[in-house]
């Protein structure tokens, strides 16, 4: 069973509405001073996360309510549907509680298990984008394309957070990896991933991702042309980790970073 053009323009429609009306509720949040609490996972939540998740869970509820759902607050709602929205209010809310501009809302749509449209809003950088599958990948309006860079001699390489990147055994790898590139720059969370998605850089590493990270990145970078896997390789947004690249260095970016990585795991055991 395929999904129809039809219908998936019609959740196009309705993912871009739904975000473009949570930025006013995240906006509204940004010109603030807002306070916080840290969960479990010792990440934090404001209020602003919650209302802009909340509002979205309503219009899902609303108007799609045989849909499953995974959201970053309140967790999954599983309705045994081809259907499943992936949900982050607010991606980067360190820096959102900052007043870093490098923020956004994630939301993705999955049909049977593959990420199908997705969009990631940076509302304080004045940046939209979507894509759905097979009809490209648009950052406000303007066609997007990864960059033509054939090795990594010539790559941008942008990374997520180093204590998560040196807390792995592929540490000295990626320090490896990045003498291997011409740039260096940590821009963690959605920010950094399109730079992949714009051209302006050849790889991003993120070491720790959960799925509503990642979601509307995969299906972003796919349709403006490069690859997303896990640092090992594989077709998922489920196990961790993100490897995003223009898709011309993929190959040479997962064969660093695994390099002799089983014989020092298992010396290491």
């Amino acid at each position: 069973m395929e999904i129809k053009n039809k219908q998936l323009e019609r959740y196009k429609d309705f993912a871009e509405k739904t975000v473009k009306k949570a930025n006013l509720i995240t906006l509204k949040y940004y010109s603030k001073k807002i306070k916080y609490r840290v969960k479990e996972n010792l990440t934090p939540v404001t209020a602003a996360d919650i209302k802009a998740e909340n509002f979205i869970l309503g219009r899902i509820k609303e108007k799609f309510p045989e849909h499953s759902i995974h959201a970053e607050e309140h967790g999954s709602s599983d309705k045994r549907s081809d259907f499943k929205w992936i949900i982050d209010p607010i991606d980067g809310t360190k820096n959102f509680m900052r007043k870093y501009p490098f923020w956004g809302t994630l939301l993705a749509l999955e049909f049977q298990g593959e990420v199908v449209l997705g969009v990631i809003s940076m509302p304080a950088l004045k940046e939209f984008y979507v894509a759905a599958k097979g009809k490209g990948c648009y950052m406000n309006g303007k066609k997007m394309k990864v960059s033509k860079v054939k090795k990594l001699k010539d790559s941008y390489l942008i990374h997520g957070g180093l204590n998560y990147i040196f807390s792995e055994p592929y540490r000295q790898n990626f320090v490896n990896l990045v003498s291997s590139t011409y740039y260096d720059r940590g821009f963690g969370d959605c920010h950094g991933h399109t730079y992949i998605i714009n051209g302006k850089a050849e790889v991003m590493v993120d070491p720790h991702v959960a799925p509503y990270d990642v979601a509307p990145i995969k299906i972003c970078v796919e349709e403006a042309g490069g690859r997303f896997t896990d640092i090992h390789g594989n077709n998922t947004i489920y196990s961790g980790s993100a490897v995003v690249t223009n898709g011309r260095v993929h190959d040479a970016v997962l064969e660093l970073l695994n390099e002799n990585l089983e014989s020092r795991e298992i010396t290491k055991d």
